[in-house]
């Protein structure tokens, strides 16, 4: 039965971890204050209602009438607001749930002592019990705020004394002499109350800091393993594809040597009959088609190396250039590649397998966009006196506005599940901005992809510079 209260206790549309703490008592102090306060009152007016008279009503300072009004108002006042905090708690509103309780006790007591007088009712543990709720459920404000309240509504009452018999005091500040008593008593309470609700909360942000912390620390660990795992795929596939394509090398060397043999056609003296030269045609076309694949097939032993970053200045109109086989390779036949390249070279200072890998990331990425065909766009301008411009487009299907802030995010992808890792473009805008360039995205729904990139351009002298070193080192001379 125990167990089961606790339970729906708890059940709370609270998210603050204190709050959510302290709901449980609160709503418990809440529930006997509300059935308490009404049933202390029910005893006294039925069985102790002579000597109630006689001994408080009798000695207030105003008209017993009045005294028992505003006795039974603050009672019915202060079971409301219990109930009513009550049901604040239940619906998840904690902090209105105790201020309104706490500011219905205060009004209640400062009516009290302005009717009754402060003699007749000190209230300390009223006073007391609101100081220690406040602070431990608002905190220091709410604390300190309440600390300056008690002392108004103990003023109060001994204005009200002074008023009803001046008399009786040497003089109006005579009436207050127990107030400076009050300020010490109550401060001090009020400053231990302080320092161990403020012991107890710092306790607690630091714990939960501690557990942001592990909880990070547990987050980057998962996604430290994860990317581990993922660059231990890519290892295997990089070595599975350099294995086929040094068999594949094998099988090309086979179907181009035999293919060599049509020049046997053009000896003297070999017989030229009509079948003779459809063959040679055929041995030529075999022979062209090999030598196109063979090339295709080097760029990729070259490109699958694990060679260290080796930053050169080379030409990235003719290493764009050069990647139009592999690019034309990527794409479905159906699609069309255009290539809007200067006649003359732009000089750049780049690894060129990684500038290589950059194009091919998001020429595959535009493969998937356009599915069955389209244009893929390569251009070359320059960007400036000492910067060019590489435009890659597409007229895919084209992203949203919120896909399009998050593409160079690690692992994001909207491909499904075995299509897509979510690190090309990442490694694009790694090596990109490695190289000192930028890039920037556009891109519509329904209207394509456009990625420029802009990249530094190397000065005449910086080259010379560079070709002089290269030929030093040919003769083992160092400059």
């Amino acid at each position: 039965m125990w167990q089961r209260l606790l339970a729906w206790l708890n059940r709370l549309p609270i998210n603050d971890p204190v709050d959510r703490r302290n709901a449980v008592f609160l709503q418990l102090f809440l529930a006997y204050q509300g059935c308490r306060t009404p049933l202390i009152k029910i005893y006294l007016l039925t069985s102790e209602w002579d000597y109630m008279t006689s001994s408080f009503f009798d000695k207030t300072v105003v008209s017993k009438e009045l005294s028992i009004a505003v006795d039974l108002g603050t009672d019915v006042a202060i079971t409301m607001a219990a109930w009513f905090g009550f049901y604040l708690i239940r619906i998840g509103k904690f902090r209105p749930a105790v201020t309104q309780f706490l500011a219905t006790q205060l009004i209640s007591g400062l009516f009290a002592y302005a009717a009754f007088g402060y003699k007749v009712t000190p209230g300390d543990t009223l006073l007391l019990i609101s100081l220690a709720l406040g602070g431990l459920m608002l905190g220091r404000r709410a604390l300190w705020t309440i600390y300056v309240s008690i002392l108004v509504i103990c003023a109060t009452g001994m204005t009200t004394d002074y008023l009803h018999d001046p008399g009786q005091h040497a003089s109006f500040f005579a009436a207050y002499n127990g107030l400076l008593f009050r300020v010490f008593s109550y401060a001090l309470v009020t400053i231990i109350l302080d320092r161990s609700i403020g012991a107890l909360r710092e306790a607690l942000a630091e714990s939960n800091m501690h557990r942001q912390q592990l909880q990070h620390e547990m987050l980057e660990r998962e996604r430290a393993q994860e990317q581990l795992l993922h660059a231990q795929k890519m290892e295997a596939i990089g070595q599975l594809a350099q294995g086929i394509a040094h068999d594949f090398n094998n099988v090309l060397g086979i179907v181009l040597g035999f293919a060599r043999e049509r020049h046997r056609l053009d000896e003297p003296g070999a017989e030229l009959g009509a079948d003779a030269l459809a063959l040679g045609q055929a041995l030529l076309g075999v022979e062209m088609a090999g030598r196109r694949a063979d090339a295709i097939n080097r760029k990729l032993l070259n490109f699958s190396r694990r060679d260290m970053t080796q930053v050169e200045v080379f030409d990235a109109v003719e290493a764009t250039l050069d990647l139009k086989p592999m690019l034309r390779q990527l794409f479905p036949a159906a699609v069309r590649l255009h290539f809007h390249v200067p006649d003359r070279p732009f000089w750049i200072s780049f690894d060129r397998s990684q500038f290589e890998l950059a194009i091919l990331n998001i020429a595959s990425n535009a493969r998937d966009a356009m599915l069955h065909d389209g244009t893929f766009k390569v251009a070359i301008a320059a960007d400036g006196p000492h910067a060019i411009e590489l435009t890659l487009s597409d007229n895919g299907i084209g992203m949203s506005e919120e896909m399009r802030l998050r593409i160079f995010e690690p692992f994001f992808t909207t491909k499904p599940v075995g299509s897509g890792t979510g690190v090309g473009l990442t490694v694009v805008d790694n090596l990109v901005h490695n190289a000192n360039g930028s890039i920037e995205v556009e891109s519509e729904p329904g209207k394509g992809t456009i990625f420029r990139i802009h990249l530094p351009t190397v000065s005449a002298r910086a080259r010379s510079g560079q070709h002089e070193d290269v030929a030093l080192a040919m003769h083992g001379i160092e400059r």
